[in-house]
């Protein structure tokens, strides 16, 4: 029988190499897991076993699996974050406002054509209060705010814009995982949403 714990937070932190190499089996296997079984077979009995290790080992990182889950939109909020960082950081220069939105948006599109059935589950089975809150990203929006506030016309909260867009570009994309994930591979989706933050930020007076 599973055990009842209701921390979302993971234990303890892995130092050795051992310890993170059983961390990243059991976030790996949950990855599988979730993409095969959803939710309702996302247990930590089921990790373990998926994972190879003993349960005891499993608590030892991970009091349940909401920790388990926390641990994996962690992970994949971060790698999102980076690769964007990375794309804003190594803009080629002269680049026209369209062209700038769309080597945005493209990063975006690839990172959620891989392992799109892990990024439906956790915007759409996981419970809600089951989703970890993860940090705001100021860096990212600041570099954001950095790139695109010169390109904008008539924008009154060029601060508040940043954020609308990424909210909104993220429901979108997640709502395209869910219902249609053809479109991930189209490139009308791409360029659909680069008109949607071209319009939005270049306004007539």
């Amino acid at each position: 029988m599973e055990k009842k714990k209701t921390s979302s937070k993971s234990r303890k932190m892995p130092v050795q190499q051992r310890s993170k190499a059983t961390v990243d089996a059991i976030i790996q296997a949950s990855t599988y897991i979730l993409m095969k079984s959803g939710w309702g077979g996302f247990t930590t009995n089921a990790i373990a076993e998926r994972a190879g290790v003993n349960i005891s080992s499993l608590y030892q990182f991970f009091p349940n699996k909401e920790s388990i889950v926390a641990e994996l939109q962690k992970r994949h909020s971060d790698d999102m974050r980076a690769d964007l960082l990375d794309t804003l950081s190594n803009l080629p220069a002269g680049l026209a406002f369209r062209e700038v939105l769309t080597e945005i948006i493209d990063v975006l599109v690839k990172k959620h054509q891989m392992e799109p059935e892990v990024h439906k589950v956790l915007n759409k089975e996981i419970p809600f209060t089951v989703r970890s809150v993860l940090d705001e990203a100021t860096e990212l929006r600041d570099q954001l705010l950095f790139i695109l506030e010169p390109h904008m016309v008539n924008v009154p909260d060029p601060k508040l814009s940043i954020y609308i867009i990424g909210v909104s570009i993220d429901a979108v994309i997640n709502e395209v995982i869910s219902s249609r994930p053809h479109m991930l591979e189209e490139a009308t989706l791409t360029k659909e949403l680069v008109t949607l933050l071209e319009r939005f930020l270049v306004r007539t007076a």
